[in-house]
């Protein structure tokens, strides 16, 4: 997999589809973890699992990679039954990441990303290239970071070889439970920020557990927010679940704010006008801006209106009047 240039988006041909099909645990003592749980996750999409404790999103994340076996139903990516495959080498298609990364401390950082690899037999040379590789895609210079050992590394940089080791393999899929929760804030949002630039090179299938709905609007395609046993409430895009959240259950989950959540997820080119007269002095925001982008610009600046512009040129205005007669704006 080249490492795209600047600008340059890589579309994985190994992306693939996941399909959970009434899939269920229930434990020996009769504890329902998971009853009867759908899900399509499209090729190269990003979905988000949240709920409250106990509504199964790390429990249906393990069943994926057979971690933990199903007690029913049927999943399958690509097509195939991943119970019909050797869990050994199912999980060898596909990538892990976990809270606390559970990097081989004996090893330093270019032979832990290389792990899958050196398993599935591949030369020594292609190993240190592949990890090479994924290390500058992750962010991090080979030649400096490549022989430290996990201890030297700040908890970010050890998030960042976790999933830099993920991909190594060209895994067909991601799953990704809590991956950023064991971070400070900062370096959470700087590292959320860096991994929808990785997604948007590498473009592949995630499923991504997380318990803050501030994350599951950042990053996922499409989110399924569950309820006690792994029952789905809904499952729509982060714009459709803060506007029209399907129940009252999930109106409360989201919170009453998702209002200005919605902010962050909406696009200036929904509700930009034609530019009326010369922008003068008029602040402005970047045509990939939100809503909320937008407004905080207006607030910083004391203005009512800013100027979108794409490469340079205005290209249309929003109004603070248009932010909060449009419906991500009103009040929950």
């Amino acid at each position: 997999m080249p490492v795209p240039r600047t600008g340059e988006t890589y579309v994985d041909a190994t992306a693939a589809s996941i399909t959970l099909a009434d899939v269920g645990k229930v434990y020996p003592d009769g504890t329902v973890a998971v009853d009867k749980f759908s899900l399509e996750v499209g090729a190269g999409e990003l979905a988000v699992l949240i709920g409250a404790s106990g509504s199964g999103k790390s429990t249906i994340l393990r069943m994926i990679n057979r971690l933990i076996e199903p007690t029913r139903g049927t999943i399958t990516i690509d097509g195939r039954d991943v119970l019909k495959q050797d869990p050994v080498q199912l999980r060898r298609q596909i990538g892990y990441v976990i809270q606390n990364v559970g990097l081989f401390p004996h090893q330093n950082v270019r032979a832990n990303v290389g792990t899958v690899a050196r398993l599935l037999g591949w030369d020594r040379k292609r190993v240190n290239s592949r990890a090479d590789e994924l290390l500058e895609l992750v962010g991090l210079d080979p030649a400096r970071y490549g022989k430290r050992f996990p201890h030297e590394l700040s908890g970010g940089q050890r998030q960042r070889v976790g999933v830099a080791r993920a991909l190594a393999a060209d895994p067909l899929v991601l799953l990704m439970d809590e991956p950023f929760s064991a971070v400070d804030p900062i370096v959470r949002a700087r590292l959320q920020e860096e991994f929808l630039r990785l997604q948007a090179a590498v473009r592949k299938t995630i499923v991504l557990v997380t318990h803050d709905i501030d994350e599951a609007v950042r990053m996922g395609d499409r989110i399924a927010v569950l309820a006690e046993g792994g029952r789905l409430l809904q499952y729509a895009t982060p714009a459709e679940l803060l506007s029209r959240p399907a129940s009252t259950e999930v109106r409360d989950f989201v919170g009453t704010d998702r209002g200005i959540r919605r902010l962050a997820v909406t696009p200036v080119r929904d509700v930009m006008t034609a530019v009326e007269g010369p922008t003068g002095d008029l602040p402005t925001v970047d045509a990939s801006a939100t809503l909320h982008d937008a407004l905080a610009m207006m607030l910083t600046e004391n203005a009512t209106t800013v100027v979108v512009t794409e490469a340079g040129r205005p290209i249309g205005q929003v109004t603070r009047t248009a932010v909060f007669e449009t419906p991500a704006g009103t009040a929950a």
